[in-house]
């Protein structure tokens, strides 16, 4: 690592740009004099590297202890796998204390190193020279933290600026903001101003990374990868153009030439953004009558078995009290009502069949529905809805 700084004659900044530039200076600098003074003391060294490890067993990625830049310095290159092995890195510079100026070449990021400069206060050493070291490392780290800290608080709005631009149904601002915000954290550890370019330019695309990924994963129940998500935006992009120009939605075909992606990816992405209703949801229109889709559900669909016992035992019975009428009155009343496997028909068709007048027919019915009401009404009553009369 280097210790190099910036000479104004190297730096082309309009005056809104000289304030956060000015920010990023000061807590890189912060952060290689407390990475300096780390890797100075052989102790200090031996902690760091054994955090490291530790944190690198325990599942965290190593672009959360060193820059990705970093990284690629130390990357393996295998016949099946090409990755960062920083924990072979480390393991040998652990063995090999006299190797420890390695870790030089290496950016560690600036969180990382203030929680090292922790656990480094718990070393006990009776030297008073160490004891005066723990007190200039602690004062770095302090140090580095204010810094840190002031260029997150400088820059909160560029997560509310990008958060505003993906407001969603499903999270409120404020939980994008905040997942924004998480975002900036991520780009001011790894931002170095010395590359020449601002820390706005950089930082957006952290921020825009961490909101789209939170909705992704709040916005639908089964969750879609991540890495398929972040295709969708272009998939839409896309299918809105061809609207555009055409009137008409792009087919399949056309949108794995537009985005390039595989049949099955578009597929998959279309499929996933359909509109989709909770089953709890009330209807508000006035032939639902406030149900929910689950109600409506079960009634159009599915008999309860309190309803179907009901109408076997309506069935059974109705069967029971027309048999006590005359054979004539009980044929017409099964006919005219659909009863005993009979086909609901109207009084034309039944006069036509016994050779009489369609009044005859209306008469026999109402003599014979008057005379099952007169014997049996009480018992009938009993399978009428509470809001039904006879």
């Amino acid at each position: 690592m280097t210790n190099a700084v910036i000479s104004s004659d190297c730096l082309v900044s309009t005056p809104s740009q000289v304030e956060p530039l000015a920010l990023a200076m000061n807590l890189e600098q912060d952060r290689q004099t407390l990475q300096l003074l780390l890797l100075e003391e052989e102790l200090a060294t031996t902690a760091l590297l054994n955090y490291c490890l530790s944190q690198l067993d325990s599942g965290l990625d190593s672009s959360e202890i060193v820059s990705d830049k970093a990284a690629e310095r130390i990357i393996v290159q295998g016949v099946d796998f090409v990755q960062p092995n920083l924990v072979h890195t480390m393991q040998s510079l652990l063995n090999s204390p006299v190797a420890g100026s390695s870790l030089m070449s290496l950016r560690f990021l600036a969180n990382f190193l203030i929680e090292v400069s922790v656990l480094c206060q718990s070393i006990s050493c009776p030297d008073p020279a160490f004891n005066a070291y723990l007190h200039k490392l602690e004062l770095a780290a302090k140090a580095l933290h204010r810094s840190r800290q002031e260029m997150i608080a400088r820059n909160i709005g560029l997560a509310a600026f990008v958060a505003h631009k993906h407001k969603t149904t499903v999270l409120s601002v404020d939980d994008l903001i905040q997942e924004g915000v998480i975002g900036l954290i991520k780009a001011v550890d790894r931002f170095d101003p010395y590359r020449g370019y601002q820390f706005s330019t950089y930082s957006i695309p952290w921020i825009k990374q961490a909101i789209s990924r939170l909705i992704v994963k709040q916005e639908k129940i089964v969750r879609l990868p991540v890495a398929l998500a972040e295709k969708a935006c272009v998939v839409f992009e896309a299918m809105r153009n061809a609207y555009l120009q055409t009137e008409r939605w792009p087919s399949v075909e056309q949108l794995k030439v537009l985005c390039d992606l595989s049949e099955d990816e578009i597929k998959i992405i279309r499929n996933y953004y359909q509109a989709t209703h909770s089953l709890d949801e009330a209807r508000e229109s006035e032939e639902d009558e406030g149900q929910t889709l689950m109600a409506r559900m079960k009634q159009q669909q599915f008999a309860l078995p309190i309803d179907e016992l009901i109408a076997g035992n309506l069935s059974q019975y109705l069967d029971q009290v027309v048999a006590t009428l005359p054979e004539k009155e009980a044929a017409i009343l099964n006919m005219r009502f659909g009863l005993k496997n009979h086909t609901e028909t109207t009084l034309q068709v039944i006069a036509d069949q016994l050779q009489v007048s369609r009044e005859r027919i209306r008469q026999i019915q109402n003599e014979a529905l008057k005379k099952l009401k007169n014997q049996f009404g009480c018992d009938l009553e009993l399978f009428l809805e509470p809001n039904d009369s006879y």
